[in-house]
C-alpha cells in the first residue's frame, strides 16, 4: 500500500484542491489486474485562502493521514508551477515523514523527474494517465460531494489546439474548474515502488 497525496495550489480565480490516494495491488477485483488507486480524500479550501494558511492547513492533512497509516510513508505532489513554490518550501519546512515534490507543468507529453526531486510533467502526460486508469477501471472515487464535482470537472475538461498547434488543457467556459481533476491526476500520476506495497 502507498499513499499518494496531489495537492493544486489556488487562491483567486481557483480554489486549492486536495486528493488523497492509496494505491494498492492487492485488491481484489475480478477482471482488474494492475495498481489501483482508491480515492480516500477530496477537498478544495476556499477561495482566497492565504498561502500561508494553505500550508498550515496541509501540514495537518499530511500530519493526520501519517498517523492513520504510520506504516507508509506518504509522497507529496504539488503544483509549483507559477504561485505554487513558495508553499512547496513551506511544506518541506513544515512536514515531517513525508517526501515533498514539486511539480512544474510543462507542454507535450513527457513526466521526467528531475536530481533535485521536482517533477516536470506535460499536461498531455497527465491527461493520457487520467484517461488509460479510467478505462481500466483501476481509479475509485468515494461517492462524496467532492467526487461528484470531481466527474463533472472531467467532463468539463477540454483539449484545445491552437492555429499555430499548441495544445491546452482544461476547463476553460466561464464558471468551470479543473483543480480537482489536476489534484486527482498529480495524485496518481505514477506507480507507487513496489517497496511501498505490503
Amino acid at each position: 500500500m502507498g499513499i499518494v497525496i496531489g495537492i493544486d495550489i489556488g487562491q483567486k480565480r481557483d480554489p486549492t484542491a486536495i486528493c488523497v490516494a492509496q494505491a494498492d495491488d492487492d485488491l481484489e477485483l475480478v477482471g482488474k489486474t494492475g495498481v489501483h488507486f482508491a480515492v480516500r480524500y477530496l477537498q478544495r479550501l476556499p477561495l482566497r485562502t492565504p498561502y500561508p494558511e494553505v500550508a498550515k492547513q496541509l501540514v495537518r492533512l499530511i500530519g493526520a493521514v501519517r498517523e492513520r497509516a504510520p506504516e507508509t510513508t506518504p509522497t507529496v505532489f504539488v503544483d509549483a508551477t507559477g504561485v505554487g513554490q513558495p508553499v512547496v518550501d513551506l511544506l518541506r519546512e513544515g512536514v515531517r515523514g513525508a517526501w515533498v515534490h514539486a511539480v512544474y507543468f510543462t507542454h507535450g507529453d513527457r513526466r521526467s523527474k528531475e536530481n533535485d526531486g521536482s517533477v516536470s510533467l506535460g499536461k498531455a502526460w497527465l491527461v493520457s494517465r487520467l484517461q488509460a486508469l479510467l478505462q481500466a477501471g483501476r481509479l475509485h472515487l468515494p461517492k462524496i460531494p467532492e467526487a461528484e464535482a470531481l466527474a463533472q470537472e472531467l467532463l468539463d475538461y477540454e483539449i484545445r489546439v491552437s492555429e499555430d498547434a499548441n495544445d491546452r488543457y482544461g476547463a476553460f467556459r466561464v464558471g468551470t474548474h479543473d483543480d480537482l481533476v489536476t489534484a486527482l491526476g498529480l495524485a496518481v500520476q505514477v506507480n507507487p515502488p513496489r517497496v511501498w506495497l505490503r
